[in-house]
Parts: structure tokens; sequence; C-alpha cells
């Protein structure tokens, strides 16, 4: 069922450009904080990385949310080649390896940062990072970690995490049936902002929790031998809103 909306008694907010500018100013701010999905991709045909998603809104809506959106985001994700042309806020915004990108997309991606990432400004440098099921689930062969019990799964955790040496949260996204398409699955969450992620309401899977514990476990060898070095947290989301 729906309801037709009347114009008439829309609420609207019609004193916004009154406002003391200080105040204006920190609104912007915190609309330049709101979290994104960005699912980043490299394209091999014009060797370039580029997103799915919208130049922010704030950085689009006037003269004066630009001037402020400008000074959080910052053009990232240049090569050697191009200049960087996709607008990132590294603390808010989660990197999204999605099903809408390839695993040798992936896999270059993964070179890149790893080759590149360390000489990275602060700006540029990926703090949040989300996979999709069939990049981490442990029983899919080319899983970027492999099951647990594998002597391969340390050696590809290490190297992943060299690739992201800022990472502080890494997110597994659940939800995903290997019936369904990629449009059938990811679309249906999708907004300007990327793909709705929410904390997982019911308990791991066996082989969920296995990943989780292969990660951490390596993770934690690692702090021990390089105290000085980020470690994120690992947190599981699902699709919705």
């Amino acid at each position: 069922m729906s309801f037709a909306v009347d114009p008439d008694t829309t609420p609207t907010f019609t004193i916004f450009p009154r406002l003391p500018i200080e105040l204006r100013f920190k609104i912007w701010e915190s609309a330049s904080m709101a979290t994104r999905t960005l699912e980043l991709v490299y394209r091999f045909s014009d060797k370039r990385f580029s997103t799915l998603q919208p130049v922010p809104a704030v950085l689009r809506t006037c003269q004066e949310s630009r001037r402020v959106g400008t000074r959080i985001y910052r053009l990232s994700f240049g090569t050697t080649k191009f200049p960087p042309r996709t607008y990132f806020n590294p603390i808010s915004d989660i990197v999204y390896f999605g099903l809408r990108v390839y695993d040798d997309e992936v896999a270059f991606m993964l070179r890149f940062f790893r080759k590149h990432g360390s000489s990275f400004e602060n700006e540029d440098q990926i703090q949040r990072l989300a996979l999709a099921e069939h990049l981490w689930r442990v029983d899919r062969e080319g899983s970027l970690f492999p099951p647990w019990r594998s002597g391969r799964t340390a050696k590809k955790i290490e190297r992943f995490h060299e690739s992201f040496p800022r990472l502080k949260e890494l997110i597994f996204v659940t939800g995903q049936d290997e019936t369904e398409s990629e449009d059938d699955i990811e679309e249906p969450w999708q907004t300007n902002d990327g793909v709705s992620l929410i904390k997982c309401r019911s308990d791991l899977a066996a082989e969920q929790q296995l990943a989780q514990e292969a990660v951490i476990t390596t993770f934690e060898a690692r702090q021990k031998e390089f105290p000085d070095e980020d470690f994120p947290e690992v947190t599981f989301v699902e699709y919705g809103f």
C-alpha cells in the first residue's frame, strides 16, 4: 500500500540559512562524517581506480557545504599514470570488496596496496574494509583466508595485513546465497552511500567462526612480533537497512 505525499504538509526546515555560520559548519561537518560503503574497483581497461558510488552529497549541495566537505574528503587512490579521483574519508568510509568486484581486481588491489600502501598519506590509508562472503569463506577455493588448518592461512593473512597497514576494522559480510545472482543479493540494499550493512542479527555459523578465529589468532601472533603496528578489530555484518 502506498500513500500520496501532500507537499503542503511535508515538514520543511526553512531557517537553515539564517543559523549562525559556526552552527552550519558543524552540521556540514557532521554530514561529512556519515558512513559510506565504497565499492572500490580497479578497471584493467583504463588502469584506474574508481568507485560505484556518486560524489558525496555534501560536496555537491552548495558552495558552503563543499567548502567544509573538501576539508574532510580527499581525492584518493591515484596511480603513477592517473591522478586520484575518488573522494574518500578514511575515518568513516568503508571500502567494500563486494560481489560486483571481480576476484582478479581484488588480487590486483591487494598487490597494489601492499607495494604502495606504506607510502600513502594518512588521508589515503584504508582504515575500514569490508569483504563479501565469497572472499573470506573458508570452504571456498581462492579465499583470502583459506581453512584455518591450512599452513597457507597465516601467510595469506600476513600478506593481507601488509596491504592495509593502518586497518582498524576488518568487516566480514554474511548473508550470501549462492543460488542468487550478485544483483539479487546486493541491489535490494543499495543506497547512494553504497550497500547498507548492519550488525548480524543471529549467531555466527561454524565456518564463519573458523574464519574469525583464524584471522584473530594470526593478528594476535603478529601483534606480539610487531607491537608498534596497527591491528584491526574483526566484525561480522549482514545486508540490511
